[in-house]
């Protein structure tokens, strides 16, 4: 009989998404979803656990659902603002282990949140998206034109002279109006419409030198933010990547640092101008004639204080905005890497469906965006020209009553109307800037993600090692709900081969990456040559340290340039010799293009036995003293293992070797077995030894694969006698 239990998950949204409490309590293989209404707790749905599939989060604009599939169809049982997302998540795990049948996990209640609003941190950094401060990451995008001062010292000398130049025309149809045509003088009339074109071409080539001085900039910045992003991105450790998909990363280096590039050629730039202009432009109509500029500029705050709170808003929309991007491109990257499977399960028409509803709500965030900014814009326009009639209507009867000149007049209407254009550009360089400054966000919240995995102050440099390995008392976990590794104890001396077997899901591979340093343990230490990996030199460490999985991956270009990864500088003869002791030599000739063969995509023009004997060659020219085999010869036929086994023993010869294979055969050469069960180490000893214990946990593994074997001899003798029949 199971054990009693009780879920109770609170959130704050009700059914229709508005704003409302709701509680969602499961308890003996029933849902009960209720809402606070004015008259009460009112029951809103149930549902049978035994009815439910395939719980699931789901993230929505600005909330998260608690989704289940019943008779085909997906329900939504609770939904909640990002506040609450954390008892959706726990409730997620609690519902699909109840699904399953299988015990309540534990669960984590200890929300992260912001000290300044009190929301839930994001669950891998600590940046808070409502209190991200917009003008410290302007500043910081600053600092990056420190390389470029003169430029931009250029640019700012252009960029007041333009605004200068601006102020000229109107001031110059004020005495050709007042000085040459009313008083008829025509030398003065031809001089000042001369200074008038002069003045206009001067301003042409001002903006020219400074558009090509912005670009100029703007480009450079770019390339730099980019260098850093990417930069970044290579120094982060395998836990930043189990936590987030390629396609969000993608957007993050091509979407995201594009809208910089639009924000520092486009945003900024304008905005000195134009802000400067916003200065200059009152100030001019208050020489003219104080009274009408004050009349002409009383819009102007109120339309400032609008563009403040439409941005407020607009950071968020565009923050959506983004999100559902970066969910897009996820979703098409995995399908993309997955045409194979989809074509070969059928699965088009459900992946097209799947896109398109990411598509549906990146458009639809896309509409919120544009019809808000659509809304607003004309709303700016119309305030504005408010202030152009105002100052037709104070001037006109200014001028009928002789207070003001027509030539007066002239020049404050076309002050007027060139405020506008600083005021309708600060309403596009909002739109750009939020964008670009969410964007700039995203770019920074990788670029503050701390590295696990990293060179403290106290490193030691190790060159060359020999090789001795020792684990003691490791503890790991992938996340902190999920200890995987428990108190593993190991001692490899140097030049030694183990063999790690043990059931999918035994701590194999978490083993492995423990030693490759991927991940620090959270608890016990490995050592190299009696020296904890955490202080040895990250470098140092790489170089020591090789590896052969059993998925080879290979990097578009060449074959030499694949063997070569490791040492860069590899001559060609050392190349072939590293190809010939993996037995990839004469294949490798049979192409037409020998070593200069481009492999393709994932080395996919390759077959597999072709990919891990060059990766075999790879971690042969690495000449590292740790080596690390990972199922090496697993999904190849009989004859290409035989050829990859004898690469191995070329490979292995002198060096710490951990291999990991799942045909127990291939690991009879081995000194010492290491048996995992469940994270821990079962048993160890070598491979007579384990065999002689008759309830031993590798004698269970070998008489599985026995019993296997002898299925499929029998099955492929069978089927071998039903071919001499027909023959």
């Amino acid at each position: 009989m199971s054990e009693p239990y009780r879920i109770i998950v609170e959130s704050d949204l009700d059914s229709r998404g508005r704003l409302g409490a709701t509680t969602l309590t499961i308890e003996n293989g029933i849902a009960t979803r209720e809402e606070l209404t004015p008259t009460g707790t009112e029951k809103i749905a149930t549902y049978q656990l035994s009815d439910l599939t395939n719980p699931r989060l789901e993230d929505l604009v600005d909330s998260t659902a608690l989704i289940a599939d019943s008779d085909g169809k997906s329900i939504e049982l609770i939904r909640a603002t990002n506040r609450k997302n954390l008892p959706l998540a726990n409730a997620e795990r609690q519902l699909k282990a109840l699904v399953a049948g299988k015990p309540l996990p534990d669960v984590d209640n200890e929300t992260r949140v912001c000290p300044k609003c009190g929301r839930p941190l994001p669950q891998y950094n600590n940046v808070c998206e409502a209190c991200v401060n917009r003008g410290q990451t302007l500043l910081r995008l600053f600092s990056y034109t420190k390389p470029f001062k003169l430029r931009l010292l250029w640019g700012c000398v252009l960029s007041v002279g333009g605004m200068l130049l601006e102020l000229v025309p109107p001031f110059l149809q004020m005495k050709i109006v007042d000085d040459a045509l009313i008083h008829k003088n025509a030398a003065l009339f031809w001089n000042l419409i001369t200074f008038y074109f002069g003045t206009r071409v001067l301003i042409l080539f001002v903006q020219i030198a400074w558009g090509r001085n912005v670009g100029y900039l703007g480009a450079k910045i770019a390339v730099d933010i980019r260098n850093s992003l990417f930069e970044k991105l290579q120094a982060l450790s395998l836990s930043f990547y189990d936590k987030r998909n390629v396609g969000s990363l993608m957007s993050r280096m091509t979407n995201d640092t594009g809208a910089l590039y639009d924000v520092l050629v486009d945003g900024i730039p304008v905005l000195l101008n134009q802000g400067l202009l916003l200065i200059a432009i009152p100030f001019a109509m208050m020489m003219i004639n104080w009274k009408i500029g004050l009349i002409a500029l009383a819009p102007v705050p109120i339309i400032v204080i609008a563009v403040h709170i439409f941005r407020k808003k607009m950071n968020r929309v565009w923050s959506r905005f983004w999100h559902q991007w970066s969910r897009t491109g996820a979703t098409l990257n995995g399908i993309l890497q997955g045409t194979r499977v989809v074509k070969a399960f059928f699965g088009e028409d459900r992946e097209i469906k799947r896109f398109r509803r990411r598509i549906t709500d990146l458009a639809d965030s896309g509409y919120v965006a544009e019809s808000s900014w659509a809304t607003f814009f004309p709303i700016v326009m119309f305030a504005m020209f408010i202030g152009v009639i105002t100052v037709w209507a104070f001037g006109g009867n200014a001028v009928l009553s002789d207070t003001l000149k027509v030539g007066q007049l002239v020049a404050l209407i076309a002050y007027a109307q060139r405020l506008q254009d600083p005021l309708s550009n600060l309403q596009r360089i909002i739109d750009w800037s939020t964008r670009a400054l969410t964007a700039a966000d995203r770019v920074f919240e990788i670029m503050d993600t701390p590295n696990d995995i990293k060179d403290e102050g106290d490193t030691v440099s190790m060159p060359a090692v020999k090789g001795d390995i020792k684990l003691t008392d490791v503890h790991f976990g992938y996340d902190k709900l999920r200890t995987i590794l428990h108190g593993v104890d190991l001692e490899i001396k140097a030049g030694e081969m183990i063999g790690i077997v043990g059931h999918s899901g035994s701590g194999k591979t978490t083993l492995i990456n423990m030693i490759l340093r991927f991940y620090d343990p959270t608890q016990g230490k490995i050592e190299l040559d009696g020296v904890d990996l955490r202080r040895i030199k990250i470098e140092d460490f790489r170089r020591q340290v090789g590896v052969v999985l059993q998925e080879s991956y290979l990097f578009p270009g060449s074959i030499r340039d694949n063997i070569a990864y490791g040492v860069p500088g590899a001559s060609m003869q050392d190349v072939l010799e590293a190809a010939k002791a993996a037995n990839a030599h004469d294949f490798i000739c049979k192409f037409p293009d020998g070593y200069d063969t481009y492999v393709g995509e994932r080395g996919q023009r390759l077959s597999g036995g072709e990919r891990q004997r060059i990766s075999i060659a790879r971690a042969i020219l690495h000449n590292p003293k740790v080596l690390i085999l990972d199922e090496a010869t697993a999904s190849v036929d009989t004859e290409t293992e035989r050829m990859i086994q004898e690469a191995i023993e070329n490979l292995v010869d002198g060096r710490t070797v951990f291999a990991i294979a799942h045909r127990l055969s291939t690991l009879r050469n081995a000194d010492r077995l290491v048996v995992m069960d469940e994270g821990r180490v079962a048993e160890i000893g070598t491979h007579e030894e384990l065999l002689a214990k008759e309830d031993g946990l590798y004698k269970k593994l070998v008489d599985m694969q026995s019993e296997i074997s002898k299925m499929q001899n029998n099955f492929l003798g069978a089927e071998a006698s039903e071919d001499e029949v027909t023959a």
